[in-house]
């Protein structure tokens, strides 16, 4: 394990699937980062569930059952492979400086304390970047950014199929308002020094979702 940031500037965007709402009682039960390079293409990708040590949470909404958990990991099994994928780049998420760091940020804390918590992560938004400079309604969801760009999956609330489709919104984002006004540059240079405590390249092995028959 290193303590620098590996030398590899770019993109992580990250979606997660959890119990409920709240980072310090709740838990992931999926996480997913798909690793864009400086020019916006996908590179690489990682995706499993998380064994929460406790019950999926609301089955109806994510789809995750107590059966597509058993043999999952926990975070601390993934937690060195998923602080490399993060490291040295910036964070990318629909709300994930409320929602998606905040979690990862606490399962951080509950498995090593401080020591685990990065002291600082530089990260883009793009549910503030629409709120801030899209002519969009309401609370900007996932969605009604998608509607606007014509970005369309079928697998919501999957931490992978979100993650991709943020990654594209992400793109069109660029696309449309350029790099200077979101601060690419900087972004990249802030985030490409920043490491996550404890991290490791080594890949563990992902427990994919696995749907139960019908009866």
């Amino acid at each position: 394990m290193e303590s620098s940031a590996p030398a590899r500037p770019g993109f992580a965007v990250v979606d997660l699937e959890t119990t409920g709402f709240s980072p310090e009682q709740e838990r992931v039960v999926e996480v997913a980062v798909v690793v864009l390079g400086p020019d916006g293409r996908e590179v690489d990708a990682f995706c499993t569930l998380v064994d929460p040590e406790c019950g999926p949470g609301p089955t109806y909404v994510h789809g995750i059952t107590a059966e597509m958990l058993e043999g999952a990991p926990t975070f601390a099994g993934i937690h060195p492979y998923l602080a490399g994928l993060l490291s040295g780049r910036v964070v990318v998420g629909h709300n994930v400086d409320r929602f998606d760091l905040a979690f990862l940020l606490a399962e951080c804390r509950r498995l090593g304390g401080e020591t685990l918590v990065p002291g600082s992560v530089t990260t883009l938004d793009t549910l503030r970047v629409a709120q801030a400079h899209l002519d969009l309604p309401g609370k900007a969801r996932l969605v009604d950014c998608c509607d606007r760009y014509r970005l369309i999956w079928d697998d919501h609330h999957s931490a992978l199929g979100d993650a991709r489709v943020t990654a594209a919104l992400f793109g069109a984002m660029r696309a449309e308002l350029g790099d200077d006004l979101l601060r690419v540059d900087r972004l990249l240079v802030e985030g490409g020094g920043q490491a996550w405590p404890g991290w490791s390249d080594v890949r563990p092995v992902a427990h994919e979702r696995r749907h139960t028959p019908a009866a």
